[in-house]
């Protein structure tokens, strides 16, 4: 008789466990795309959601097909003191909850780069729904403005964004890809600073293209004349945006920081002087060495650098089969890349913003040192010096030996 209760207690426990008592249905949530971050005049934040339309990705009417009439994603903003304060208030105004946690972008206005992050950084640790791992950019103007432009030809531009991101990392190096979670370690390192991408409109400007970039009227043209791009390097210092750095002083950047994966590096020909004749090298591996160096009451940084590459394009009248042709070029190409990290050293010195993190290789290898040296150590990067011994090798020439033309 007990056995027999026992048995029937257990069945209606597990019938009591059946079932998914939190569950959310999908037609219950707005997921969303990217997210932008701008501020207001009178000091609230206002937090913008580009959120995926699944009925226009579904049938195909969000990318510019013929009779087409929905986009792909809606964009809405709420101005709120914090950041969980916007989300509960787009109840207001969104049919459904906002789902944050399959966010691929955010985008961060100016004047919130400057005001500085340390709310961002608060809510992606503290919210259960926000990942660490979405990709930081920032904009020139408005987060809100930019995420309600569209980047053809495809159709969800937060998504877009990352991926472009993702493989401009990969095949450049300018710009590095920079996550939430990068930037919460930057902040909790020696350095305290770090790069992210700027992206902005280039091209025609003026109201009429600004107004047909968020239309999908754009996705009717084979090119639109404004388009999304990475424009630049901001860079950050505790938290705060201190400056910018262009192409070629983040491509330098980037060498001094070891992140650079592939990249393209183009050098003039030796034999052709006063004329504008560069050949291309496709740089395969590049690898990068860091050494700090004690000079005195300073410090001093060999780095050192192998690039290996393949010759993908070239203008140089010599022959390509003899030896020495092959080593002049590399000497060329030593010289940009000495080129390209002085450039990018002298920016950052300028801005006094350890983007490099050299602090953290001082720290490692001066350990008693860096207490005294790391309460000036924005005064003390700026008098640090670079020993800068670049070797590049060139592994595959092709197969053409002698550029077309020439009379050797």
């Amino acid at each position: 008789m007990v056995r027999a209760i026992r048995y029937i207690l257990i069945v209606v426990l597990l019938f009591g466990l059946t079932g998914c008592w939190n569950r959310v249905e999908l037609n219950e949530l707005w997921v969303t795309a990217a997210t932008g971050l701008d501020t207001t005049d009178d000091g609230q934040w206002k937090i913008s959601y580009q959120i995926i339309v699944p009925s226009a990705i579904a049938s195909g009417t969000g990318g510019g097909s013929s009779g087409s009439s929905q986009p792909a994603s809606y964009v809405f903003s709420v101005k709120a003191k914090t950041f969980n304060q916007a989300l509960s208030y787009s109840n207001m105004e969104s049919s459904r909850r906002i789902y944050i946690a399959h966010n691929r972008v955010v985008y961060i206005g100016k004047k919130a780069a400057e005001k500085g992050l340390d709310h961002l950084v608060d809510f992606y640790l503290r919210n259960t729904e926000a990942r660490e791992l979405v990709t930081m950019v920032i904009t020139d103007g408005l987060a809100s403005d930019i995420l309600k432009k569209i980047m053809p030809p495809e159709k969800l531009q937060g998504a877009a964004m990352d991926d472009l991101i993702d493989n401009e990392s990969d095949f450049l190096s300018v710009y590095p890809h920079v996550r939430v979670y990068d930037f919460i370690l930057s902040m909790n390192s020696d350095s305290k600073s770090i790069g992210i991408p700027v992206a902005g409109l280039v091209g025609e400007k003026g109201q009429k293209n600004e107004e047909e970039s968020e239309s999908l009227d754009v996705l009717k043209k084979t090119s639109a004349p404004l388009k999304l791009r990475l424009t630049k390097l901001a860079v950050f210092q505790n938290g705060k945006l201190k400056g910018y750095l262009n192409e070629e002083e983040g491509l330098g950047v980037s060498y001094l920081s070891q992140k650079i994966k592939n990249t393209e590096i183009s050098f003039p020909c030796s034999d052709q002087p006063g004329r504008e004749m560069y050949s291309s090298l496709r740089v395969n591996s590049a690898n990068v060495k860091l050494k700090p160096r004690k000079t005195g009451y300073h410090y001093t940084m060999q780095v050192k650098v192998k690039v290996n590459g393949t010759l993908i394009d070239t203008t140089c009248t010599k022959d390509i089969s003899k030896t020495q042709t092959i080593r002049d070029m590399e000497g060329e190409i030593s010289k940009e890349v000495t080129r390209v990290i002085n450039k990018g050293w002298m920016k950052i010195q300028e801005l006094g913003v350890d983007t490099v993190g050299f602090a953290d290789q001082i720290h490692r290898k001066f350990p008693k040192d860096w207490r005294t040296v790391k309460k000036d150590w924005d005064e003390e990067f700026k008098k640090m010096e670079l020993d800068i011994q670049v070797d590049a090798r060139i592994r595959r020439p092709g197969l053409q030996q002698k550029h077309i033309g020439s009379k050797t």
